[in-house]
């Protein structure tokens, strides 16, 4: 509890960021595995700006939690119940509190179409998520500006390149309907995003090339750890086609993506930049890494300014729901656009 100080005023101030008046209502999305102090504080810092803030729990928690025999047609994805949709089509604002997050959730779709906000919390230290978000009005401003001045770079190019001196050299063709822009807070109707998750992606097609994810680079999901050994991954029209490496990385991947029995987990899905100046790589080896405890999207790893993040699996766009899914943040890659360089080895060309 020694962090209670501030975690009432930050989630205030994150509430401001997000535009949260006093004729809004908030709704507290939450499951078993949610941090309850960080809902303790959302529920005193909405009452202290005047909202009407309420709690959904859902019963469901946690990648898998819901097979494909209850989840028809979309690949065991965390599903919400009806009741809990209406909820939170009924408010203008969410925190997402859970576990799995509203990342690859069908029904998310719908609750922003109703002009609901959600912002989803992932990180589960309260320094952590006050590092990597602004504080004064102005700063917050700064970095929607940087972000989405990025967004526009990559929506506006045809073709996006990825080189690396450990091997990789993949190229894609950007599309430029799904791009998107993520800078930590939520303040246009419909919108999502994650705390403190300063980056740009798409979902782009036609993605051919090798990847080869380095020892030190980091596997947000589904293992929480750095690698300790090179990983190649070989990409055929948007596919993973063979993994190869000597370590036992290597293994690792190829065996548990195998054991899906499902060729949709091998397809390449967004690939993009982190932007947060404030996130740093080596943070994640000094906090607890528990993929059952802390979801998609709860590290800066997904976020430090220069990384190259890129996933398998699930994607909306193609309606493609999975049982797997793999975010991979690369460190010290050359992000090209049109042959224009934005990323030159992890660092951001001015």
């Amino acid at each position: 509890m020694e962090a209670a100080g501030l975690l009432v005023p930050m989630f205030r101030r994150q509430m401001e960021h997000c535009q949260v008046t006093d004729d809004e209502a908030v709704a507290l999305v939450t499951d078993v595995k949610s941090n309850r102090e960080h809902v303790a504080a959302s529920f005193a810092a909405a009452q202290d700006i005047g909202a009407e803030v309420f709690e959904v729990q859902i019963p469901e928690y946690g990648r898998n939690s819901v097979g494909a025999e209850v989840s028809a047609g979309q690949g065991g994805s965390l599903r919400l119940p009806r009741g809990p949709v209406e909820a939170c089509k009924s408010a203008d604002m969410v925190f997402d509190f859970t576990l799995e997050g509203f990342i690859h959730v069908p029904e998310r779709g719908e609750i922003r179409d109703a002009g609901t906000r959600i912002l989803r919390v992932g990180a589960r230290e309260p320094f952590v998520l006050r590092r990597l978000m602004p504080w004064e009005p102005e700063e917050a401003a700064a970095v929607k500006e940087k972000v989405q001045a990025h967004r526009e770079l990559l929506e506006s190019a045809d073709e996006m390149r990825i080189t690396s001196e450990y091997g990789t050299d993949v190229t894609m063709e950007v599309e430029p309907d799904t791009a998107f822009d993520s800078y930590g807070f939520v303040d246009e109707p419909g919108k999502w995003d994650v705390w403190g998750q300063n980056m740009v992606s798409n979902y782009p097609t036609s993605v051919n090339g090798t990847i080869v994810i380095a020892a030190g680079d980091y596997n947000v999901v589904p293992f929480n750890d750095y690698v300790d050994s090179s990983i190649e991954c070989v990409v055929e029209d948007g596919f993973i086609e063979a993994i190869n490496g000597d370590g036992g990385d290597a293994e690792l991947m190829r065996g548990h993506m195998e054991s899906y029995d499902d060729r949709d987990v091998f397809a390449t899905s967004h690939f993009g930049w982190g932007l947060n100046e404030n996130g740093t790589f080596y943070n994640m080896a000094i906090k607890d890494r528990k993929p059952d405890e802390t979801g998609v999207s709860a590290s800066e790893g997904r976020v430090w300014e220069g990384n190259m993040l890129w996933s398998t699996g699930p994607n909306t766009h193609q309606d493609r729901y999975t049982n797997c899914h793999y975010d991979i943040a690369q460190k010290n890659c050359n992000v090209y656009l049109d042959g224009e360089p934005v990323v030159e080895e992890g660092e951001l060309v001015d």
